[in-house]
């Protein structure tokens, strides 16, 4: 493994041709978020606001999705990681204030909530006013303004909650401020709310500075449904289904979290609010071959045929035979590997998508053989079953053999 250093220069210099090169920007902006968050991470993301400033607002909003929620271990519930979202501020806020409050503007309000009340607690003045006139309480509040890193900003005193990150967010909250003020005081007023609601005292006030965040679930519910229009799979559903496919299927059958997963999707796709897959965004050569020999991988693996692979071989043979039941496939096998990303916990780490790719792949093959070998080799033969049993049913028959519970 590279060590950080050469990782570092490596990043560098990828950066460099990135920016060098002016025929590069249309494709870094068309560039898949994975992809992206991987030249990002490439080069480092303190050192990335001039990568960072000319990606997309959709980039930008998938990109936050991925990399400010971190799970302990691979297959767990993913949570908000507050300080990486302080460096995002720092780094946006490279392009200029200007640029930070109008890129944050044009995210959901339900996240801007979210994320401000894990880096501050936003407190109504006028309740300040009345806890002051107890003495007990007033001493505790000034205590907490003199040890806590805090601004009044008209109506509202904000509180630091954590130890960095306080200029950033400050800047940020008086930047939009300046260009979107209905925003910040809708903002602030929904913070307020749930702080309240959480302390009824200044004393409350004071020991509930290190508690636990407000409005995490409706943060997790937003991602996962804004996730779940690119086809993604919470990892509930993604632990679900593996633990039901430690069992093996009798016969070709729809499991009820594949099925209730494609229902949604269907619905999405009917409502035209289905993302373009990744898929579809092929970087050009010239970018595709940088971010190759930076280590970066723009694409999901080929589902050509491949030397000894009976599945791909199969796939192959259907799309000319049968379009619509390829397609079908390929969308299972997408399907997959994101269960794979988001519930594998018997992975050692967790899975990049590429590699959860081609995991799933070698799985289809194993249970599409052994469910072959079973009726005969004839090609004819895999390709019955490959279209009776799709990509999640030879899954299912392939998992079950290597963790089943029998």
């Amino acid at each position: 493994m590279s060590s950080p250093l050469i990782r570092r220069r490596v990043g560098h210099a990828l950066l460099s041709q990135l920016l060098e090169d002016p025929e590069l920007a249309p494709a870094l902006r068309a560039l898949p978020a994975p992809a992206l968050r991987q030249v990002i991470l490439r080069v480092g993301l303190e050192d990335a606001g001039e990568l960072v400033a000319v990606s997309t607002l959709e980039q930008l909003r998938e990109v936050f999705d991925e990399d400010l929620w971190r799970s302990a271990r691979p297959g767990e519930d993913e949570a908000f990681d507050a300080a990486r979202f302080a460096v995002w501020l720092e780094v946006l806020l490279e392009g200029g204030e200007a640029f930070v409050a109008d890129r944050l503007a044009e995210l959901s309000e339900d996240f801007l909530v979210f994320a401000v009340s894990r880096l501050v607690r936003v407190l109504d003045v006028a309740v300040l006013t009345a806890w002051a006139t107890d003495p007990r309480e007033g001493d505790l509040l000034d205590n907490v303004v003199e040890t806590q890193p805090c601004q009044e900003l008209d109506e509202y005193l904000i509180v630091s909650r954590t130890e960095w990150g306080w200029g950033a967010v400050l800047t940020t909250l008086l930047a939009i401020d300046e260009r979107h003020p209905d925003l910040l005081r809708a903002v602030l007023g929904r913070c307020a709310t749930a702080t309240h609601d959480e302390v009824r005292s200044a004393g409350e006030l004071h020991t509930a500075l290190r508690g636990e965040e407000l409005l995490l679930e409706d943060a997790r519910a937003e991602r996962e449904e804004r996730r779940a229009e690119r086809g993604y799979v919470s990892p509930a559903d993604a632990r679900a289904f593996l633990a039901l496919a430690r069992t093996a299927p009798e016969g070709p059958e729809e499991d009820p979290i594949t099925r209730a997963h494609f229902r949604e999707l269907k619905a999405v796709v009917a409502a035209g609010r289905a993302a373009a897959p990744a898929a579809a965004l092929s970087p050009p050569p010239p970018l595709r071959q940088l971010l190759a020999e930076a280590g970066v991988e723009a694409e999901a693996p080929e589902t050509a045929p491949a030397p000894g692979s009976l599945f791909r071989r199969t796939l192959a043979e259907l799309h000319e035979r049968d379009p619509r039941a390829h397609q079908r496939l390929v969308e299972e096998l997408a399907y997959l590997a994101n269960v794979l990303i988001a519930g594998d916990t018997s992975a050692a780490h967790s899975w990049r998508p590429v590699e959860a790719a081609e995991r799933a792949l070698e799985l289809c093959d194993e249970g599409l053989r052994a469910i072959a070998d079973r009726r005969g080799s004839d090609p004819a033969t895999a390709q019955e079953v490959l279209l009776g049993w799709g990509a999640v049913g030879v899954f299912r028959v392939a998992w079950a053999s290597r963790h089943g519970a029998g």
